[in-house]
């Protein structure tokens, strides 16, 4: 339990630090980023959640299962120093936070939550709130730069959230789409990053269990 205090104020620190001083650079670096449009890739409504997910969730008793965000990847998020998933306040799909932990972000407190990921496994990441000087944003921190290795730059994720016994758990998956000419675009304008475009479930599997055996 002290290892895990520890560990979390750590993480909350080298959090703060990292996006303090790399706020104002990378908000100007990303207004030169070319943002997918969805509705052009066939993706406003937001896809559902796929059937497999939805019986995983349910395996494990959650209810309540709500898209919070459906967003591009961008170089901040897979960046392992800043260690974070940026959830911006203004893409939030569907209020998925209760009123008591909606109160201990704002009071700068973390909320520990389990993460399904891509291929199914389950990491324990922070919830913490990040304020900055126009607007606010969650963000998903420690161990998320474990997490990314199964990303590149212009993937499309969804972040679901569910409920087991009350606990917030979330899941996280990647969403496919079939426009080539569009992810060819965005990756030329993003300074050479990969492209975009989905994997199904059983790639997603593979992928995760080729991270494992490589940590």
């Amino acid at each position: 339990f002290a290892e895990s205090m520890v560990e979390e104020k750590k993480s909350e620190q080298c959090f703060e630090s990292v996006n303090n001083t790399a706020e104002d650079h990378q908000h100007k670096k990303k207004k030169l980023l070319k943002r997918l449009n969805f509705e052009e890739l066939g993706l406003d409504p937001p896809p559902e959640l796929p059937s497999e997910w939805m019986n995983k969730i349910e395996k494990k008793g959650g209810v309540d299962v709500k898209l919070v965000i459906m967003k591009q990847m961008f170089p901040t998020d897979l960046n392992p120093h800043h260690d974070r998933l940026s959830i911006p306040f203004r893409q939030i799909r569907n209020e998925f936070l209760t009123e008591d932990e909606k109160t201990k972000l704002i009071e700068q407190k973390s909320i520990t939550v389990k993460l399904m990921e891509p291929c199914g496994s389950e990491s324990e990441l922070y919830l913490r709130q990040w304020n900055l000087k126009n607007t606010s944003c969650y963000a998903l921190t420690t161990r998320w730069k474990q997490v990314i290795k199964e990303f590149k730059q212009n993937d499309i994720i969804q972040l679901w959230s569910f409920r087991v016994q009350g606990e917030l758990q979330l899941a996280l998956i990647k969403v496919p789409y079939a426009s080539a000419s569009a992810s060819a675009s965005a990756s030329t304008d993003v300074n050479g990053g990969g492209g975009g475009g989905g994997v199904s479930l059983k790639n997603q599997f593979c992928m995760c269990l080729e991270r494992t055996k490589t940590t």
